[in-house]
């Protein structure tokens, strides 16, 4: 969460420096200023770390033990309110989500094509790298193989609330709020000041490295690329975020079948 915030306050500083106008798609200028953006972002996450260890205290003195829920009920709040936030401060792609161009229908329809495309070269640049660093462990060096924390969550999930918030957040919340923060925001903002090849590889770099997983980081910069190139053929927000929903919905249902979890 912190590095949303930070992701968001780079987004603002780059706005801020832009001086070239981004009418291609009608983005105004922000209605809050840089600074007090940051400050809201640091009082919204303390408040809600606050507000987590709180409750998580009160479980613990009322001998609840599943402390595991509250903390995931409020990692899904604190996504879902600071995408609602993104939302509103930033009006111009707020009528880009909103009120897109295209029937939704025909978005979903071309959202799904792309898809089909981005899936092999996500799933065959996974491959390599995993060879790749299965082959420099071999040869002894030293590198960590442990799957994404989401890998492990659906691998082995234990509380069926736990799962179904941890499902929503993943597949419904974090594309939104992903693809308003790099695609929307920091793509835009360094495409604006410089050349698109170095701002795609850049943000692409910054979404990867966001994820914190060596295993996952090639896979991940190639589909952050996916997803601008969908971006830039679109023109359209809705595309890259219906493209990244289902990605995840398809990663989620994937990891779960294997755990033969059974939903009732």
């Amino acid at each position: 969460m912190q590095f949303y915030i930070l992701a968001f306050i780079v987004a603002c500083v780059l706005h801020r420096l832009n001086n070239q106008p981004d009418d291609d798609i009608g983005v105004k200028a922000l209605n809050i200023s840089t600074w007090k953006f940051i400050c809201v972002g640091v009082l919204f996450d303390i408040l809600a770390r606050v507000s987590q260890i709180l409750l998580w205290l009160v479980a613990r003195a009322l001998k609840y033990e599943k402390t595991e829920f509250i903390s995931v009920i409020i990692l899904c709040l604190t996504s879902l309110i600071l995408t609602l936030a993104a939302i509103k401060f930033f009006h111009g792609l707020s009528r880009e989500v909103v009120q897109g161009t295209r029937p939704f229908l025909r978005t979903l329809k071309s959202a799904i094509y792309s898809l089909g495309l981005t899936l092999p070269i996500f799933f065959g640049t996974s491959f390599l790298w995993g060879v790749f660093l299965r082959l420099a462990q071999f040869l002894g060096v030293s590198v960590d193989l442990s799957p994404q924390n989401v890998v492990q969550w659906f691998s082995h999930p234990e509380d069926f609330f736990v799962t179904v918030i941890r499902v929503v957040t993943i597949v419904a919340i974090a594309p939104i709020l992903e693809e308003i923060i790099f695609r929307g925001f920091i793509y835009r903002m360094l495409k604006g000041r410089g050349s698109k090849f170095i701002a795609a590889g850049f943000t692409s770099f910054i979404f990867a490295v966001a994820h914190w997983n060596l295993l996952a980081f090639v896979g991940l910069f190639t589909l952050s690329i996916c997803l601008i190139k969908i971006y830039e053929h679109s023109a359209d927000i809705r595309e890259p975020i219906l493209v990244h929903a289902l990605f995840n919905a398809i990663t989620v249902t994937g990891l779960l079948w294997n755990s033969h979890v059974t939903i009732i």
